[in-house]
């Protein structure tokens, strides 16, 4: 009757424990390769990694990192490990996860058949005005 959901995309955030000093962005973004900075756009650090597995990483300065990308939660918390290592290395400090939670996980799947979105709209069940 109905397909299997496929995952698509997981986005799992944490915190590094060095969070007593704000990160050099900047520095970073000299030392890891894959990285881009561009505090005029995005006040994020982005990394990407594409091995083992394919995931991108937000560092923000307060420590806070957004991982996503991955299609599985162990996938996620594996990439996340990857970026703590990654930033440890450009560092020279000892940094690990402190926490880890899943944010969101988005899915699809082929429904068979038609949905009626706009009469769904009219109907009082089914609508929110």
């Amino acid at each position: 009757m109905f397909q299997k959901a496929i995952i698509q995309n997981v986005v799992s955030t944490s915190s590094l424990t060095e969070e007593k000093e704000k990160l050099d962005l900047n520095k970073l973004a000299a030392i890891i390769k894959n990285s881009k900075y561009r505090p005029d756009r995005f006040s994020a650090l982005i990394i990407k990694i594409t091995e083992p597995i394919r995931a991108t990483a937000l560092l923000f300065s307060n420590g806070r990192i957004v991982c996503v990308g991955t299609k599985a939660v162990k996938d996620s918390k594996f990439a996340m490990q990857i970026f703590v290592d990654i930033i440890s290395a450009a560092t020279t400090k000892r940094i690990t996860i402190k926490g880890f939670n899943i944010q969101n996980i988005v899915s699809s799947f082929a429904f068979p058949g038609h949905i009626n979105l706009p009469g769904n709209t009219l109907h009082n069940k089914f609508s929110i005005l």
